[in-house]
């Protein structure tokens, strides 16, 4: 199954972009052993640009274009990418199964479930047109309640390497549906069926900045990713064992939750509050 690996760079913004550091990384086939082309490495400089790039797409025109745009149109988006995945799945799939080592029909089933991904939350991002503003029955006529549903901004999504494609599509779909910005850091593992997936992005016109892809190493470029201000959740896949830049991350964060909101949401909060909290872990703990 002979097929030469497409050199890209970083998707940034709706364009490629070389990593700053100008550092890439082997693609190992794990059938062969052998070196089978390279992928860019990203650091912490191209996080930030990344991040930026999500942060700007998320507010473009006072969030028209994206956020704040009717889910029909993100939903025209996702299904322009998914028949662009159907269009170059055999690709797609002999390139998943070089970079991974699954079996070739498996990798196909795994971008016929892409597709299928990609359809599922455009059909869910139609949907919430029509539940904007949906009105909740009060007790009191004086009153009027109603849900909006807004996106939450810019997400990292971290994924891992054994459905490299399809468990990073199972974030980046709904985070585009909701009307989120991301920014992609798959790993580098595996990685060479995310960056074709920025090129389907690139090619349907998705807005810049909508969707970034990192590739690079975990803590070069998924531990900045996942403690950057800028950040607004972090999605991630499977749980690798801890370095000390993942203590690092962790420990960072636990400082911005003990100061967050100058200590009123935790750390100076009525006992009464953590008390609910301790009290609904341990109930859930019972059931």
């Amino acid at each position: 199954m002979a097929m030469p690996m497409p050199t890209r760079q970083l998707f940034i913004d709706g364009e490629w972009r070389e990593p700053i550091s100008k550092k890439r990384i082997p693609i190992v086939n794990p059938a062969t052993e052998e070196v089978i082309g390279e992928i860019p490495a990203a650091t912490s400089e191209d996080v930030d640009v990344a991040v930026n790039a999500a942060r700007r797409a998320f507010s473009r025109n006072k969030g028209k274009d994206w956020a704040k745009a009717p889910g029909a149109l993100r939903a025209k988006y996702l299904r322009a990418i998914a028949a662009k995945v159907n269009e170059r799945k055999s690709d797609l799939a002999k390139l998943e199964a070089l970079d991974c080592g699954k079996p070739l029909d498996e990798a196909v089933w795994d971008m016929e479930d892409v597709a299928g991904c990609f359809e599922f939350y455009a059909d869910l991002a139609e949907g919430l047109d029509a539940k904007q503003r949906a009105p909740v029955s009060l007790p009191m006529e004086t009153f009027k309640s109603y849900v909006l549903k807004q996106p939450l901004g810019v997400v990292g999504l971290i994924t891992p390497w054994n459905y490299p494609l399809l468990m990073a599509v199972w974030k980046v779909a709904p985070s585009l549906a909701a009307g989120c910005t991301a920014v992609l850091k798959p790993s580098e593992l595996a990685s060479v069926t995310c960056l074709e997936l920025a090129d389907i992005c690139r090619e349907v016109g998705l807005p810049p900045g909508v969707l970034n892809v990192l590739t690079g190493l975990g803590s070069e470029a998924g531990a900045p990713l996942s403690s950057h201000p800028g950040v607004d959740k972090v999605l991630s896949g499977e749980i690798p064992a801890a370095t000390s830049e993942d203590v690092d991350v962790a420990v960072n964060a636990a400082r911005r939750a003990f100061s967050r909101n100058k200590g009123k949401d935790w750390a100076k909060a009525p006992g009464a509050l953590r008390a609910k909290y301790l009290r609904a872990i341990a109930a859930k703990v019972f059931t």
